[in-house]
């Protein structure tokens, strides 16, 4: 009997282990799960569904692909390993294919800027031969810069990785980031492509004594280079146009640069905004708490302050580049309505062909449009990294008395008393109030280009 009792309670025993062992293991697999990242989506706490985006590094890394993949096949931030999901296995170096076709593009450039001021000085100056000069100039600074953006990317893209702000991961930033590019690339093109037919159109209808339409194109296309008496050479010809294609690319690449740029910091600065407003909504909130908080915005405006160090001088050129062409192409597409199209006319005296009726007019209208978006929206976007950087103002204005701290306190200095925003070399910050700033900019040069127009047709 007593045996047969030992080898009962031995059989319960067993069983006992096995349930235990089962809770155990359950334990441990739901241990596992809970521990994955967390991110804040509309003032909650959500666990992190896909496992691709595990830090902020890689975040950026995935929103920003087609942009650095773009950048470098047209001669920008040549950086070797550029897509590494490691920074530290990024390099720089003046001793890879990349560097030396940065290099040949900032060469061409260069020749291209050189070309185009000697024409402005050796023929009367006219609004067209300065809108090439400031073409190949911004291009020329713009591949040079983001040459010098390259021996600092390895370094900043470690930046990211020490801020330690994986907590704060937007899962919308990589989407955001990807339909902005499709949109502004297909802008690009249908401005380009448009540029293009209303040339083409010139060629066929203004230029009937040519035989070779072929070469009267790349002339007009490129009259920097053979208004100087230049021969005509099919290979030489070939190659300018080859320029002409990687120059274009260039001069929007760095708009969309910014764009993408400033939606991931503002993202960031957004989730910690998030979870501020989380906590200020609780009646009691431990010391410690502000202070993690705290730190987390001190990063996060860090990790903004060096992005600025290292991409104003490309903010500088952008909308020094803008800030002309707006008013360029707004005079040309007034001066058409006006009797500065006598300049129209001596271009093209057929008057119902389709340069004038259509091509040239739809060109000169869609080129403004899109200036003017490409500008609004670069302004907006950006300066969103400031808007950001001072929302914890007014959500810590509102804490009751009784949760009212000196690290809240503390906080509230902080965000009232620094300028977190993107810059053009420190000469001017991206604000809201930007915006109207250039506007009137643009309103004044404006003038002062119909009073310059006026006076070169008198004197013709």
């Amino acid at each position: 009997m007593e045996y047969g009792l030992d080898a009962k309670i031995s059989k319960e025993l067993e069983s006992i282990n096995f349930r235990v062992l089962q809770e155990t293991q359950l334990d441990d697999e739901a241990k596992k799960r809970s521990t994955k990242p967390w991110i804040l989506d509309d003032n909650k706490l959500v666990g992190k569904k896909r496992n691709d985006v595990k830090d902020q590094f890689t975040a950026f890394q995935k929103a920003m692909r087609i942009l650095l993949v773009w950048g470098q096949t047209i001669g920008l931030n040549p950086v070797t390993g550029i897509l590494q999901k490691d920074p530290s296995k990024m390099r720089f170096t003046v001793y890879t294919w990349k560097f030396l076709f940065s290099l040949t593009m900032a060469i061409a450039q260069t020749i291209g800027t050189t070309l185009c001021i000697y024409k402005l000085f050796r023929e009367p100056t006219s609004i067209s031969a300065l809108g090439f000069v400031t073409f190949f100039t911004s291009t020329c600074f713009t591949t040079f810069l983001f040459i010098l953006i390259a021996s600092k990317w390895p370094s900043l893209m470690q930046d990211i990785v020490r801020s330690k702000l994986d907590e704060y991961i937007d899962r919308n930033i990589i989407t955001k980031c990807r339909i902005t590019c499709c949109i502004f690339i297909g802008m690009a093109l249908m401005e380009h492509f448009l540029s293009i037919l209303s040339r083409v159109a010139r060629v066929i209808e203004c230029s009937q004594n040519e035989t070779d339409h072929g070469e009267v194109f790349v002339k007009v296309t490129s009259p920097w280079l053979y208004d100087l008496n230049v021969p005509y050479v099919v290979a030489v010809a070939v190659m300018v146009q080859y320029v002409n294609l990687i120059t274009t690319a260039n001069w929007n690449y760095s708009y969309i640069f910014i764009v993408c740029v400033s939606m991931y910091l503002s993202s960031i600065l957004n989730q910690i905004n998030k979870k501020i407003a989380l906590e200020a909504q609780k009646t009691h909130v431990p010391a410690k708490t502000w202070i993690n908080l705290r730190e987390d915005y001190t990063r996060a405006t860090h990790l903004v302050k060096r992005f600025d160090d290292v991409i104003s001088g490309i903010v500088l050129v952008t909308y020094a580049n803008d800030l002309f062409f707006i008013c360029l192409q707004l005079y040309n597409v007034l001066s058409n309505m006006s009797k500065a199209a006598q300049l129209v006319n001596k271009l093209c005296p057929d008057q119902d062909g389709t340069f004038r009726a259509y091509s040239y007019p739809a060109y000169l209208i869609y080129s403004v449009l899109y200036l003017l978006v490409r500008f609004l929206t670069v302004s907006i976007v950006a300066s969103g990294v400031n808007t950001a950087s001072l929302l914890p103002a007014p959500i810590l204005y509102g804490i009751p008395t009784t949760a009212y701290t000196k690290e809240v306190e503390r906080f509230q200095n902080q965000v009232n008393g620094d300028v977190v925003a993107l810059s053009g070399l420190h000469f001017f910050y991206i604000t809201r109030d930007l915006v109207l700033t250039v506007a009137g900019t643009i309103l004044t040069y404006e003038l002062v280009l119909f009073q310059f127009s006026s006076d070169e047709l008198n004197k013709n």
